[in-house]
């Protein structure tokens, strides 16, 4: 054994001790423990030591490191240069009870429980990283069991994954017990008939020791569902091939998506050839009258008309940018807001543009950066006074680029920007009647970026945080 003080020098270390580091006891001591301890194992101990001085109580820690003599320690008989040992530390008090001691009649000194002299006791360790395993072991036992997602662990016997266990989770999910399919294999189970190619080249994978990753239909107790599907191999070292099968069911949200595009694909193409008669009809009407008041109230008919197709056109930009998959690509946010700004300046001619930008600002977002920043600076110049000011600024952060669109208009109406921007409820008397900022939002965010709003000394400003190009950052 050994004692430490305060500072964590070695205040007294038994002949034993010494002898397992080849050393001499009376030399040990007045050097820091540190001076003993492997590389990269010092960390540990430290932590070990600081907890038992700050422990209420007088309970013990254990951890395991590599101990030496050091390179000044005094090398004695044939001990290894280096041990693999596992210390136990607890607070250590001499033998006449009266205060802390080493045992042989020293008495050292502690003014409060952070301060008190710490004795270790040294064990051989037990089987390599017996005790580590265990924690891991409960560690993902832990998780095992109360994941809500099915978890399959298999064997790869032939071609088949031979169940080995399954969590909670499957049981629920699949609606098979884990008595019922445990030793048999899983194919058999929860892969449909036109899936089996499918399936076969999953395990083949598995058995090369290569992940999975695929959206699948499989079988289960209730009929036929969606889920998202994680294959990950492993080996135990005894020349078997295992796996663990990972099934998120997401089938309420692919119908709900596959619902939702139905509907606004239907909706968009009646509203808009619907529309379209009713605008014709309305122009008709006002040629063919000479009655002021039917004139004008086919004129409020085109109107409105005219504003419900603009909402189809934006209903189905926004219908393309949700639903392109392609990954986020690089794009020069300088070129970007040119490009937008420049045909507005024609359609807009009393607006003024006062753009401050970088000669390059590569972000990480794509071509959807445009259909965004576009519905940001119609917004400020078509509810706006003819002569609006538009201001763009776009400036380089430490990870993030920020493109802020300023507007001395009237402002954001705050039906419209509380549901986009304050989390507001989504309801049917406060969703804001357009979806050109939903369109801003769900592009940035998709990007990893956010949307913000202020409204301050008579500018509106809406502001674009964007991730930098990796190159960039």
């Amino acid at each position: 054994m050994f004692v430490v003080d305060a500072a964590g020098t070695v205040i007294h270390a038994s002949d034993e001790f010494a002898a397992h580091l080849g050393a001499d006891a009376a030399a040990l001591r007045g050097r820091p423990l540190s001076d003993f301890v492997g590389d990269g194992d010092w960390p540990d101990v430290r932590g070990t030591l600081d907890a038992v001085r700050r422990a209420s109580g007088w309970e013990s820690r254990r951890c395991r490191c590599r101990l030496s003599a050091g390179d000044d320690g005094p090398a004695v008989g044939d001990a290894p240069a280096e041990i693999d040992i596992e210390l136990e530390f607890a607070p250590y008090r001499g033998g006449d009870g009266g205060g802390y001691g080493d045992g042989d009649g020293d008495r050292f000194d502690s003014d409060s429980d952070a301060n008190r002299v710490v004795g270790a006791v040294c064990r051989e360790p037990s089987e390599p990283t017996t005790a580590r395993l265990h924690t891991e072991r409960d560690r993902f036992d832990h998780l095992f069991d109360l994941i809500d997602d099915a978890v399959i662990e298999f064997e790869i016997v032939g071609i088949e994954p031979v169940v080995r266990a399954v969590n909670p989770g499957f049981e629920s999910v699949f609606g098979y017990d884990a008595d019922e399919v445990r030793g048999e294999s899983l194919n058999d189970f929860i892969v449909p008939p036109d899936a089996d190619d499918e399936a076969v080249d999953f395990d083949q994978r598995t058995a090369d020791g290569k992940a999975n990753h695929a959206v699948v239909t499989r079988q289960t107790a209730w009929g036929r569902r969606e889920f998202l599907y994680r294959g990950i191999p492993y080996s135990r070292g005894d020349g078997k091939q295992y796996g663990f099968s990972i099934y998120s069911d997401i089938t309420s949200q692919r119908r709900a998506r596959e619902h939702l595009q139905v509907l606004q694909r239907v909706l968009r193409h009646n509203l808009r050839n619907e529309m379209n008669v009713v605008l014709g009809m309305a122009e008709e009407i006002r040629e063919a009258t000479a009655d002021s008041h039917v004139d004008h109230a086919a004129a409020r008919i085109a109107a409105h008309t005219e504003t419900l197709l603009r909402v189809s056109e934006k209903a189905r930009t926004a219908a393309a940018v949700l639903d392109d998959q392609r990954p986020d690509e690089v794009v020069d946010a300088t070129e970007t807001v040119r490009a937008v700004v420049e045909p507005r300046r024609t359609r807009f001619p009393a607006a003024t543009f006062d753009l401050d930008l970088p000669p390059s600002l590569p972000v990480s977002v794509g071509p959807k950066l445009a259909q965004a920043l576009a519905n940001v600076v119609e917004n400020a110049l078509e509810h706006t006074p003819e002569d609006v000011t538009v201001r763009i600024e776009a400036k380089r952060c430490e990870n993030d680029a920020t493109l802020r669109v300023s507007d001395d208009g009237d402002g954001i109406p705050e039906i419209e920007w509380a549901a986009v921007f304050a989390d507001e409820d989504i309801t049917q008397l406060s969703h804001g009647s357009g979806l050109g900022l939903w369109v801003v939002k769900w592009v940035v965010e998709s990007a990893g970026g956010r949307v913000d709003y202020d409204r301050r000394d008579g500018w509106s400003t809406v502001q674009l945080t964007l991730p930098l190009a990796d190159g960039s950052r």
